[in-house]
């Protein structure tokens, strides 16, 4: 497969991600931001394990599951689950055109931590590329007047928040990915996941809620659970996995997801779109370009939404 190639389905997976915020805004209520997360989480492990089978790796992913279970678990449990329902349960309170664009500053995220916890010493752009993300960031959440949002102010600090936690999720990822394939992480912690929040789901009105799902909220669950969560990730690796990918240039392809996120909403749902989000959003994809634009990458898994 020719490079161009791997970087093409690199970019129609966070293309299909860049759908996800003003989607996941239509189904939510009536569902709660467990039983929605539940919901898309146990069809994208189902999607991904019927891949598995497809590609005869049944067994040597369950080997791999077995062997490394409890740090699965403990990842699954931490940076995974909390950052999902920490980022639907934000985009109750905020707009989707906002929490597509503060999803960018994961990366931020990243490097902080690679930095106390890998001790990946950042370079000076980072310094000037966290204050790029700061200025951006705070151009989203406030005013004309620089005054804090009551309206949309608590859900962009959860979205904050979330994708710090998205940050964890990503550079964490890097022991875990070294033990197995990236597919076999990705299908566990789905799985696992699927397994903690089923109690959470069902104890907070998931039989009553799918009921009065319509057609199509249903249809977007699908999309959101079956594309978004299961194909979306294998087309990702797919992407990332030439020998000549490189995976900061992966990562370029993901700052699609705010400007397919805000024209949607803009076009279908009749959100407002302001001079002062489109400055928050070039400066903090700005940030993002800064701080990613180093020599050397290194392979984690990058995951949004």
């Amino acid at each position: 497969m020719k490079t161009a190639t791997h970087y093409f389905l690199a970019f129609v997976a966070y293309f299909i991600w860049g759908l996800t915020f003003p989607f996941a805004t239509i189904v939510m209520p009536p569902l709660s931001s467990y039983s929605f997360v539940f919901l898309r989480v146990l069809m994208g492990s189902i999607v991904l394990i019927i891949f598995l089978g497809i590609k005869g790796e049944i067994k040597a992913w369950l080997l791999a599951f077995r062997t490394h279970f409890k740090a699965l678990f403990l990842f699954a449990l931490g940076p995974f689950t909390l950052s999902y329902i920490l980022q639907f349960y934000g985009l109750q309170f905020t707009s989707p055109i906002n929490q597509s664009i503060i999803a960018q500053t994961s990366i931020i995220w990243v490097i902080i931590l690679n930095y106390f916890f890998f001790k990946q010493k950042p370079q000076l752009k980072f310094i000037f590329g966290i204050a790029i993300a700061i200025i951006g960031v705070l151009f989203l959440i406030t005013d004309d007047k620089f005054s804090f949002s009551a309206g949309k102010i608590k859900g962009d600090i959860i979205s904050i928040v979330a994708f710090a936690s998205w940050g964890a999720y990503s550079s964490f990822s890097k022991p875990i990915a070294e033990k197995m394939p990236p597919l076999y992480s990705i299908a566990s912690v789905l799985v696992i996941s699927s397994i903690i929040l089923v109690s959470f789901a069902f104890g907070t009105g998931l039989a009553t809620q799918i009921m009065v799902l319509s057609l199509g909220q249903w249809a977007i669950m699908v999309y959101l659970g079956v594309v978004c969560t299961g194909l979306a990730y294998v087309i990702q690796l797919v992407g990332i996995s030439g020998n000549e990918v490189k995976t900061e240039y992966v990562v370029y392809t993901g700052f699609i997801m705010p400007v397919v996120s805000t024209v949607y909403s803009v076009l279908f749902l009749s959100k407002e779109f302001t001079v002062r989000m489109l400055i928050g959003g070039i400066l903090v994809i700005l940030s993002a370009v800064v701080v990613q634009n180093r020599k050397n990458g290194q392979k984690t898994m990058l995951i949004s939404d």
